[in-house]
């Protein structure tokens, strides 16, 4: 048993549990009953000095208290973090290991990722504890030899925008990536696991790089959709997507900016990107029909847009919604309000608190976009410094509701607890048997540390 992320979580339970339950918990930590807690006992967690107050290398009963309620400060005004969680994020596989641009199938209950090495490989979910079912988490190698992908120095290389990531057909899960050809030409590849191997299929084979590969989500019953750029450099790239099972006939995507993240809708057949119109001083959001090709644009308001993604909306009766990235600095989310010009309406703008330090935000993801949890839309994103990818950041929980003053803001990665400064990457929802989780890439020079983090939200799946 992984003592470290469980003792982890009991604490965690000590800043939300009623006064008549903490003196429980605080006994199931004090294992030798002599009514302080040891760093020894605590399994050396980080957040061991936060509530050790004097220094003394034990913390009491009293002490915790003393040091849970300080935790739970914060000022007036909205939004706020919530003073009543405490986050436990533990390293999930090895520490130092290798998982980049993680990606997670809850129907599945496995993980695909990219190693440094360029390969491909998928592991198990232990979906009630959110981590590795093996040490590593490198249960099933898929493939090798697939393209570098862009948070990777290139080094004057081809490389794709995006790793590997799931969809499903009618025989079950399987993950699409980007890998060349023998002529060294960016291709599109789909492998799955059938009897004991992997078995790969290359989709697209033309004369023309095509990378960044983005399989549809939403099951219709029709072969998997794949998007991709195609023509290199990247800044000469277009989009395109095709049926799995029909590789040969592309669908082209007019307006595409690449410089915009784009992505499957995962409850419709439709396809979201940033359209940068002539003269326009902002990219607005725009959606393409897999069945019938028309494109319609959403949006059309101040603010230049990234990261778009429908989700239907518990608030509104499960009313399909749209949220983008505005200016890096807030999550709007748009209804159809029947207006004249065809264009959604922003009905809420959803930020961080005012005092946090990492302004920058990117990369949101919807959790459970399909249902929501507890009535509530939410939303996992990134929060950093500044544009650059390796400047220090926090990762955030944030729910839309039916009361816009009082709607979920909540911090959930170990920095908050600790208070170490850290890099953190592209955080990936994950809905566990019975908590949500949050998955995300940490690293930390100055500790020489860095691997995948699993951090706990707080949010249940009975809430769904």
């Amino acid at each position: 048993m992984r003592w470290a992320p469980v003792v982890a979580a009991l604490l965690a339970c000590l800043c939300v549990m009623a006064q008549d339950q903490l003196q429980q918990r605080f006994t199931q930590l004090d294992a030798n009953g002599d009514g302080h807690v040891t760093l020894d006992e605590a399994g050396g967690a980080a957040w061991f000095a936060r509530l050790d107050t004097d220094g003394d290398g034990a913390i009491t009963l009293d002490e915790a208290r003393v040091a849970i309620a300080a935790m739970g400060g914060g000022g007036a005004g909205a939004p706020t973090a919530q003073a009543d969680f405490v986050p436990d994020a533990p390293f999930v596989g090895e520490i130092g290991g290798s998982y980049i641009d993680p990606e997670f199938s809850e129907g599945a209950g496995q993980v695909v990722f990219q190693d440094v090495q360029n390969r491909v490989w998928i592991g198990d979910i232990d979906p009630e504890t959110g981590l590795f079912r093996t040490e590593t988490g490198c249960d099933y190698l898929m493939d090798e030899d697939i393209t570098v992908i862009f948070d990777r120095p290139p080094q004057g290389r081809k490389f794709s925008t995006n790793g590997p990531e799931w969809t499903r057909d009618e025989s079950g899960p399987c993950v699409v990536y980007t890998k060349v050809d023998e002529a060294g030409i960016m291709q599109q590849w789909l492998a799955r696991w059938v009897d004991g191997r992997s078995v790969v299929t290359q989709l697209t084979d033309g004369p023309t790089d095509c990378y960044g590969n983005m399989p549809s989500r939403f099951q219709d019953g029709k072969p998997p959709r794949i998007a991709y750029t195609y023509n290199w450099p990247i800044w000469d790239a277009q989009a395109a997507w095709i049926f799995a099972d029909r590789p040969d006939e592309p669908h082209r995507l007019e307006g595409f900016d690449y410089r915009q993240m784009s992505m499957w809708s995962a409850v419709s057949p439709e396809f979201m990107f940033v359209q940068q119109q002539e003269g326009a001083l902002w990219g607005q959001v725009a959606r393409a029909n897999a069945d019938t090709g028309a494109v319609q644009v959403l949006t059309n308001d101040a603010g230049q847009k990234d990261d778009p993604g429908l989700f239907a909306a518990p608030e509104f009766g499960g009313e399909i919604l749209l949220v983008c990235n505005v200016d890096n600095s807030a999550l709007g989310i748009y209804r159809d309000l029947g207006a004249a010009d065809g264009f959604w309406t922003r009905i809420a703008t959803l930020t961080l608190p005012a005092d946090v330090p990492h302004r920058y935000i990117s990369s949101p993801e919807t959790i459970a976009p399909a249902t929501g949890i507890g009535g509530v839309s939410c939303f996992a994103l990134l929060a950093r410094e500044g544009k650059d990818r390796n400047t220090p950041g926090s990762i955030w929980v944030l729910g839309l509701g039916t009361d816009p003053e009082n709607r979920l803001v909540r911090r959930v990665d170990d920095g908050a607890v600790t208070g170490v400064s850290a890099t953190v990457l592209e955080p990936e929802p994950f809905v566990g048997q019975s908590e949500v989780y949050v998955y995300y890439n940490y690293y930390n020079p100055a500790a020489g540390q860095h691997g995948l983090r699993r951090a706990a939200t707080g949010l249940t799946r009975g809430d769904q």
